[in-house]
């Protein structure tokens, strides 16, 4: 049992591998595409930056109603259709900007997308939650990782392709990966009746208790409930503000090359990359305290943004951001089973991730609207240290409840397995 426990890495490569697969196109390609639409929406359109950057808005707030849902009816239902609908409406939202002439349905596309991220995060999280026990940080590291494999690919691939072909043309290319590779190989792995289908099955003494407004007010009602979803909001909107904005404030504010920016952007996911398995591996070990160091990481990546001049500073800058970028997505996850446990996990990880939705739909306008207003980002950027610091403060009263220290590990694994039944 305790070697068992060890390897869950290895024992459940399976759905590693379909799980990343499905981050990958399903969430990373579409979050690693849009940054570099803006410039090319705004030249054909007359938009100004926070129009264009409002698509991700429009992303993130349906995504934060999408993950509430999502996460009520992973606690009750399988994941295999939800996965399935969500995968397919990201596919949809990257087509369809081939008809995205005016900004309404620019946002609609938004939409669909929000939809598909919170769809495809909420199951890969609660699938990942339900799977791993004691290695539930570094596994949703190596998932998360997805996301920022196709941040290393995604910019020198969209940055070429809409130059040749326009930007609307080069998402619906984008949206191939969906329709060829991520569904066929979720459906193929968990198929109805397969082992791997059983594995990811809501367990018979995890059933959901109370409907979904009563469970929000029990939880609600407690200090430390507002501490973590508010410090989730502060930070998501952080985070999210700087990477929506990463490729403007480089290419317009500094006056860098677009493609030096792309090759930029794909080191800030490959950073991210080897980060996110790092600080899942951390968060494993120290819980709630590494999700905090991981809020002080980010506040020295903003403080990096402010000497950029040149090539040099701009990759400096650009590696610090996606090393705190790393942590920002496997946090959430963690803290919340950490803080709550098992039971209701889905809903707890939507009305977690409504907090987080909202934080991305406010940061990236609301950073925009500093250039917009003030032509310059320096004030939002001070703000959005401040906001982070106040972010890692209010963690501080937070303890773990269902997370067992390393050093108890042994110890507990060398106990004899009660029989049941």
């Amino acid at each position: 049992m305790a070697a068992a426990r060890e390897n869950e890495l290895i024992n459940n490569w399976p759905i590693i591998a379909v799980t990343f697969l499905l981050v990958f196109f399903s969430f990373g390609v579409p979050t690693f595409s849009l940054p570099f639409i803006y410039s090319g929406a705004m030249e054909e359109f007359g938009w100004n930056r926070q129009q264009a950057t409002a698509l991700a808005t429009a992303k993130f707030v349906i995504g934060a109603a999408a993950a509430l849902v999502m996460g009520r009816l992973l606690d009750k239902y399988s994941a295999n259709p939800i996965v399935i609908v969500a995968a397919c409406m990201g596919g949809l939202g990257l087509l369809a900007m081939l008809w995205a002439t005016n900004l309404f349905v620019y946002y609609v596309n938004g939409f669909l997308l929000g939809v598909a991220a919170s769809g495809a995060s909420a199951c890969m999280k609660v699938v990942v939650a339900r799977v791993f026990e004691r290695q539930m940080g570094t596994a949703l590291g190596v998932v998360f990782a997805a996301n920022s494999a196709a941040g290393v690919l995604v910019p020198i691939i969209v940055v070429p392709l809409m130059e040749s072909i326009g930007w609307r043309n080069a998402l619906a290319v984008m949206s191939l990966g969906v329709w060829l590779v991520s569904i066929p190989a979720w459906l193929l792995l968990f198929r109805p009746g397969s082992v791997h289908a059983a594995r990811i099955a809501v367990p018979t003494d995890h059933q959901p208790r109370g409907s979904l407004v009563a469970h929000f007010r029990d939880i609600a009602r407690h200090r430390n409930f507002w501490l973590i979803a508010i410090s989730i909001f502060l930070v998501a909107g952080v985070d999210q503000g700087m990477t929506q904005n990463a490729a403007l404030f480089l290419e317009l504010d500094k006056g860098m090359n677009i493609r030096n920016v792309a090759w930029a952007a794909s080191l800030f996911a490959a950073v991210g990359l080897v980060s996110k398995i790092i600080w899942g591996w951390v968060y494993d070990k120290m819980s709630i305290r590494g999700i905090q160091l991981t809020y002080l990481m980010l506040v020295v990546a903003i403080l990096l943004a402010f000497p950029v001049a040149g090539v040099f500073t701009m990759m400096v800058f650009m590696t610090m951001r996606g090393f705190a970028h790393g942590g920002l997505i496997v946090d959430v996850p963690v803290l919340t089973k950490h803080y709550y446990g098992p039971q209701n996990i889905g809903l707890n990880m939507g009305i977690m991730a409504v907090f987080m939705n909202l934080g991305f739909a406010v940061g990236p306008p609301l950073l925009a609207r500093f250039a917009d207003v003030q032509g310059t980002l320096t004030n939002g950027f001070i703000l959005f240290m401040v906001l982070t610091l106040i972010a890692a403060a209010m963690l501080l009263p937070i303890r773990p409840r269902f997370w067992e220290p390393p050093e108890r590990w042994a110890r507990i694994a060398s106990q004899p397995v009660r029989a049941t039944g």
